[in-house]
C-alpha cells in the first residue's frame, strides 16, 4: 500500500480536476450577469409572441434564482405574465430536473475539488512525492483540453447532435421538448444555449490552461 497510494492519488486528481473546474464553470455561468449579457447584444433574437426585453429578464432572472438557491418550485410556478401563469407544468417538471442535475454536478464537482486541493496537498508535502503532484495537474488539464476540443467540435460540426445528446444524457426523452410559443424556449432560445456553450468552453480552456502552465512551472522547478 506504500508503495501504491501515491499513484492512486496521482490518477484520482488527474480524473477529479476536469470535474472541478466543470462544476465551477457551470457556477460562474449559472448567474444574472450571464442573462443581462446576452439580452444586452444587439443581435439577440427578439420574442417573436410578445415579451419586451425587460420582461424577459425578469422572468429569466427568477429562474436562475431559482436554480441557484433552495427556492421550492412555487417561487416560478407563482410567476405570472399578461397572459396568465408564466410557465405550463411540463415546463415546471423541466425545471424540477435541471435543478437536481445541476445540483449534483454542483456536489459532485465540490467533491472533486476536494480530492485536487487535497491530494495535491498530500503529494507535494513530501519529498519522495512532490514530483507526482504538478504532473497530476498537468495530466487532468491535458484531459480536459483534449475533451474540450472534441466536444468543441462536435457543436461546431453538428450543433443540434450535440444539444439533443446532452438532453438525453441527463434527462428522460420527452421531458425537455417544448413548443416554440412556450415560456422556456421564448427566455432561452437555442442562440442563448449556443453562446453558453461557447462561454463555459472558453472558462474551461483558460482554466486548464492556467492550471496546467502553473503546473508545469512547478514541475521544471
Amino acid at each position: 500500500m506504500k508503495q501504491h497510494w501515491p499513484k492512486l492519488l496521482h490518477i484520482l486528481i488527474v480524473i477529479a480536476l476536469p470535474l472541478a473546474l466543470f462544476a465551477a464553470t457551470l457556477r460562474i455561468v449559472t448567474g444574472h450577469w450571464l442573462v443581462n449579457w446576452e439580452y444586452g447584444k444587439a443581435s439577440f433574437p427578439p420574442d417573436t409572441y410578445g415579451f419586451s426585453t425587460e420582461e424577459r429578464i425578469r422572468l429569466a432572472e427568477v429562474s436562475v434564482d431559482y436554480l441557484i438557491t433552495d427556492a421550492g418550485i412555487e417561487l416560478l410556478a407563482d410567476l405570472e405574465t399578461e397572459g396568465g401563469a408564466a410557465f405550463n407544468a411540463r415546463e415546471l417538471e423541466h425545471m424540477v430536473d435541471v435543478k437536481r442535475v445541476l445540483w449534483i454536478l454542483l456536489r459532485v464537482g465540490a467533491a472533486a475539488g476536494l480530492v485536487v486541493v487535497a491530494g495535491t496537498a498530500v503529494l507535494g508535502s513530501r519529498p519522495a512525492t512532490r514530483a507526482r503532484a504538478p504532473v497530476a495537474l498537468m495530466g487532468g488539464s491535458f484531459i480536459l483540453l483534449g475533451l474540450l476540443a472534441a466536444i468543441g467540435g462536435l457543436m461546431l460540426a453538428s450543433w443540434n447532435v450535440f444539444f439533443v445528446q446532452f438532453h438525453e444524457l441527463f434527462f428522460p426523452p420527452g421531458t425537455w421538448t417544448f413548443a416554440y410559443s412556450d415560456t422556456l424556449i421564448r427566455l432561452f432560445p437555442v442562440r442563448f444555449w449556443m453562446d453558453v456553450a461557447a462561454v463555459i468552453v472558453g472558462v474551461l480552456v483558460a482554466q486548464a490552461a492556467a492550471i496546467g502552465g502553473a503546473a508545469f512551472v512547478w514541475w521544471r522547478r
